[in-house]
């Protein structure tokens, strides 16, 4: 009578190894699509924030007769900073500061990760001096002058105060093309954020229009900038800000 053969159903050590290495395989594989699928989903919420903010835009300039925002001289606005809770600032600070301009409507406690993009974090607990700016996003100087300041015109000194103003809705011509504000920081990008020698990002950001739609675009492929020679007006960043013509022109 012949025997049976008994067969094992257990893996050998060789059938284990090789099942391991497959898995860190897929794994290794599937890691940087998870990631980008990350950035991605963040992304779209700091989308989701500039619309949000275009909308607050949108009723501040229904109840303005369509200026734009825009800081109030010697005027003190809430800051979320407790060791400094009101601040003022310079006509031109608003672009990084103009959230302060809507605190009062819409404070830091239970608004703030409106103001930031997602996985930017912000303590206020241990500032010792004044904060510089806290939202993530960025208010184009264009809007913030009147459009002769990037003209080709020369203006005597004296003039220069004269053109310091918001700008009326009316004075945008190309709003699908006119950047609002856009992402600066876009802390979800795990790699450092590549820039130009003048700091204008070469990233794919979202960016608010002034026609209210929010679309990602790379400033730096914006039409270019002019040079700025307005006192305290001149910005880093020659694209989006510095828009010839201001909101006369286009970036896009």
């Amino acid at each position: 009578m012949r025997g049976s053969r008994r067969h094992s159903s257990a893996f050998t050590l060789i059938e284990v190894l090789v099942s391991i290495g497959i898995i860190a395989l897929l794994i290794s594989i599937s890691l940087p699509a998870l990631g980008g699928a990350r950035d991605r989903s963040r992304e779209l919420g700091s989308s989701v924030n500039l619309r949000s903010i275009g909308q607050i835009f949108e009723m501040y300039t229904q109840g303005s007769k369509g200026l734009y925002p825009a800081p109030v001289p010697g005027r003190f606005y809430p800051d979320p900073n407790p060791r400094f809770p009101l601040m003022t600032m310079s006509h031109w600070q608003a672009s990084n500061l103009w959230a302060d301009l809507f605190l009062e409507a819409y404070p830091w406690a239970g608004n703030g990760q409106m103001y930031l993009a997602p996985g930017a974090e912000r303590d206020f607990s241990n500032q010792q001096v004044i904060t510089t700016t806290f939202s993530s996003f960025q208010y184009s100087a264009s809007f913030l002058g009147n459009p002769k300041i990037w003209s080709e015109e020369d203006f005597p000194s004296t003039d220069w105060p004269k053109l310091e103003k918001s700008v009326r809705r009316s004075m945008v011509r190309y709003p699908s093309g006119k950047a609002l504000m856009w992402d600066v920081e876009m802390p979800y990008i795990r790699r450092p954020l590549r820039r130009d020698i003048y700091q204008n990002l070469l990233e794919k950001t979202p960016i608010l229009f002034a026609d209210q739609h929010v679309e990602s675009r790379i400033p730096a492929e914006a039409n270019p900038g002019v040079t700025n020679w307005a006192p305290f007006a001149a910005h880093a960043h020659p694209f989006l800000h510095n828009t010839r013509d201001g909101v006369y022109g286009r970036d896009y």
